[in-house]
C-alpha cells in the first residue's frame, strides 16, 4: 500500500481484544509511521453497514487472541472487502492443530507422525500405534495448555477420559503425535512476507518450552535447513506472517511441530535484535504477496 507524498496515510486496523507486549509494539510502529490505528474489537464487530463502509479497502493486522474469533473475523472481515494480515485461510489452518498438520502433509514437509483421534478409543488406539511416549493435543490450544505427555496406559486412560467429559465434539477431539525428544530444547522461527527474519532456541521450564511457562530463550545460528523449513511451512499454510516451531529429531534433521499465525514476539526480539513489529507493520502496509511453497 503506497501513499502520494503530502498525503495522510490511509489507516490501518489492528484486530484484537486484549493488548499484549506485542499489540503495543505493533501500535506504537503504526504511529512512529504516521499511519492512523482504527482498533477493531471481534466481540462488537457485527458488520452492520456502518461497520462495513469503513472496512472497504482497509489492511488490518489480525491480533485476536481466539483462534475461533480470529478465524471467522477475518473471514468476515475478506467478505466485506477488507484485507486481513493473515487471511482467513491462514487463520483457520493454524487454528487447528490437525489442518496444520494435513496442509504439512500434503506438501511434503517433515511434521511428527500424527493421528485423528475423535473419542477415547480412537485416542487409545492412536497412543498404541505412535508409541509410548506421546503427546495429546486439543485441536486448538496456545502456551501448551491442554498438551499432555503420555507415558503410560493409565496416564492415557485418564487424560483420554477427561477429554471425553468436555462439552462438545471439537473439544472432546484431540490429535495424538509422536513425542520427539521431550524435554530437549525447540526452535522458534519467525517468517514475514517469505523471509525468515531470525530463529531462537527455547528451554527449560516444563518439557514444553513454553516461554509461557518459564522457557529461556537465546538466538540460534544461521542454519539454511531450518530457515527453508520455516519459509516452507508458513507457505503451506497461507500465512505471510507467521511464528513456525521446529524440534531436532534423534537422526540430527528438523520436524516442524505447529505454525502459529498471530506469533508472540516478546522474548524473540530480545534474543534476537529483530524489530519484528516493524517488519509486521511492513508486510501490512505493503502489496500484498502471493504466498507459494518454496521447492
Amino acid at each position: 500500500m503506497s501513499d502520494r507524498p503530502g498525503r495522510r496515510p490511509r489507516p490501518v486496523g489492528i484486530l484484537l481484544s486484549t493488548v499484549r507486549y506485542e499489540e503495543r509494539r505493533l501500535l506504537d510502529e503504526l504511529e512512529r509511521r504516521g499511519i492512523p490505528a482504527v482498533r477493531l474489537d471481534p466481540r462488537t464487530l457485527s458488520f452492520a453497514p456502518r461497520d462495513a463502509e469503513r472496512l472497504v479497502g482497509m489492511r488490518v493486522l489480525n491480533r485476536e487472541i481466539s483462534s475461533q474469533r480470529a478465524a471467522l473475523t477475518a473471514e468476515s472481515l475478506e467478505a466485506f472487502g477488507a484485507y486481513p494480515v493473515n487471511g482467513a485461510t491462514a487463520s483457520r489452518v493454524c487454528g487447528n492443530k490437525w489442518s496444520t498438520y494435513v496442509r504439512l502433509r500434503q506438501l511434503g514437509i517433515p511434521t511428527p507422525t500424527t493421528l485423528l483421534a475423535p473419542s477415547p478409543e480412537a485416542g487409545r488406539e492412536a497412543i498404541e500405534t505412535v508409541g509410548y511416549p506421546a503427546v495429546v493435543k486439543p485441536l486448538s490450544s496456545s502456551w501448551g495448555n491442554r498438551v499432555s505427555l503420555i507415558t503410560d496406559r493409565y496416564a492415557a486412560d485418564a487424560v483420554l477420559e477427561h477429554c471425553a467429559a468436555l462439552p462438545s465434539a471439537v473439544t472432546r477431539t484431540v490429535i495424538v503425535q509422536e513425542a520427539v525428544r521431550p524435554g530437549a530444547p525447540d526452535i522458534r522461527g519467525i517468517v514475514v512476507d517469505g523471509v525468515c527474519v531470525g530463529v531462537i532456541v527455547r528451554a527449560g521450564g516444563d518439557w514444553r518450552n513454553n516461554v509461557a511457562r518459564g522457557a529461556t530463550v537465546e538466538q540460534h545460528p544461521p542454519d539454511e535447513e531450518i530457515q527453508r523449513l520455516c519459509v516452507r511451512a508458513a507457505a503451506a499454510v497461507g500465512a505471510r506472517i507467521a511464528g513456525v516451531d521446529l524440534v531436532e529429531g534423534a537422526d540430527g534433521h528438523h520436524l516442524v511441530l505447529e505454525v502459529n499465525s498471530r506469533v508472540e514476539f516478546q522474548g524473540f526480539e530480545r534474543a534476537t535484535g529483530v524489530d519484528v513489529a516493524a517488519r509486521i507493520v511492513e508486510a501490512c502496509v505493503s502489496e500484498p504477496t502471493d504466498v507459494k511453497v518454496p521447492v
